[in-house]
């Protein structure tokens, strides 16, 4: 999913997405009433590039020293063949998938204890903070969307589809619960509730997914055209009220993700994403929103191959550098400000990536490759 193609349409069986998940931005969730409100602001005249305060950095990598943070392979402690870690909050709490041994499917690690979440051809792809614990993904087969409250006991909750969805996916969630996903070819949120809502697909688009979520309900959405997971793709920020921003390309790209949302801090979001020249080249961006009036303040580029997949409170964006499409090979970042870092695996892995980041900018979760296989792995930052 190097740029998060996305789940897939409708009727698609999701079961094979956790071997793939997060490479959004490459990969990376009837009568519904939508609000009235839902509209596009008019700031797509950004689609050619023009009025958009947009900076380019320069292709510096720093290595963070030993003492800039501490890295764990998760997967080593599940014991498991196989692992990813998708989603990490301000605790340091990871929710990720792992196989293929006898704690299969779906994992959440809450204070330092390791819970297998219930569901056949489960993964969990995003944790909440606060109090319970929630953690959304997928399971069954084909796949439906899930909330699992972490208690004693961790609950499961399947969030509805409608007579036409076969399978779906929550890709997002927030504090109390309300989760952004994918329902068939339908972008789809779900309150704290469990009340549906359907975002209907801009024209030009056959389908989207929800990827993102905070805590004042504006959250992130990527609506794609017919026939493409990755040429035409579009990134949306839906705001609280019900209005839709698009989040265009950087001027000659022909794509553009949203992976991630932060909190609102003095008035503004930052959103993580890739725009996409072609299927071959991708680069990392963050925009920086107004959620009163839908303004993009920022657009901030990077001009290494490289997507960015989550973003905290700050602005810190994580994600990964790509070689090519074909090479497999990766290298985990963080990105602060000017600042920006490499995120060595732990010992004996290779290939790092970064899909997640907490709010506070304390924890990056993600994945290595030991021995051939991928393992979930946890970086702590010493100094967010």
């Amino acid at each position: 999913m190097m740029d998060y193609p996305g789940l897939g349409a409708s009727g698609d069986d999701l079961s094979l997405h956790a071997v793939i998940l997060h490479d959004r931005g490459a990969p990376v969730k009837h009568s519904t009433i939508v609000p009235a409100g839902v509209m596009l602001v008019a700031v797509i005249a950004g689609a050619c590039g023009t009025d958009l305060p947009s900076e380019a950095t320069p292709p510096q990598v720093a290595t963070a020293s030993a003492a800039a943070y501490t890295s764990v392979d998760i997967g080593a402690l599940l014991g498991n063949y196989s692992s990813k870690a998708n989603g990490v909050n301000d605790a340091g709490d990871v929710a990720g998938w792992s196989c293929c041994g006898s704690g299969s499917g779906a994992f959440a690690r809450v204070a330092g204890v390791v819970r297998l979440l219930a569901g056949d051809g489960s993964a969990a792809l995003a944790i909440s903070n606060g109090a319970p614990r929630y953690v959304v993904g997928y399971s069954g087969s084909p796949s439906k969307p899930v909330r699992w409250t972490i208690g004693n006991p961790t609950q499961a909750t399947f969030l509805s589809l409608l007579a036409d969805e076969r399978s779906g996916a929550a890709l997002g969630v927030n504090d109390a619960g309300a989760a952004v996903g994918n329902a068939g070819a339908r972008a789809a949120m779900w309150s704290a509730a469990g009340t549906r809502t359907s975002l209907p697909a801009p024209a030009g688009f056959a389908r989207g997914e929800g990827r993102g979520i905070n805590n004042a309900d504006h959250a992130v959405f990527v609506f794609f055209v017919a026939g493409s997971d990755w040429n035409g793709a579009r990134a949306y920020l839906r705001l609280a009220s019900g209005s839709l921003v698009a989040l265009p390309p950087q001027s000659g790209d022909v794509a553009s993700y949203a992976n991630d949302i932060s909190e609102v801090v003095d008035g503004a979001v930052y959103i993580a994403g890739t725009t996409r020249t072609s299927q071959d080249v991708f680069r990392s961006v963050r925009w920086k929103v107004n959620v009163a009036t839908g303004v993009i303040l920022q657009t901030t580029l990077r001009s290494e191959m490289s997507h960015a997949l989550a973003v905290g409170n700050a602005g810190g964006t994580v994600g990964y550098l790509e070689e090519n499409v074909r090479s497999l090979r990766y290298i985990a970042y963080l990105w602060r400000g000017t600042e920006f870092l490499t995120l060595n695996p732990p010992k004996g892995g290779k290939d790092g990536r970064a899909f997640a980041a907490s709010p506070n900018g304390r924890f990056v979760a993600g994945e290595t490759v030991v021995a051939l296989t991928p393992h979930a792995v946890l970086w702590t930052i010493g100094s967010p």
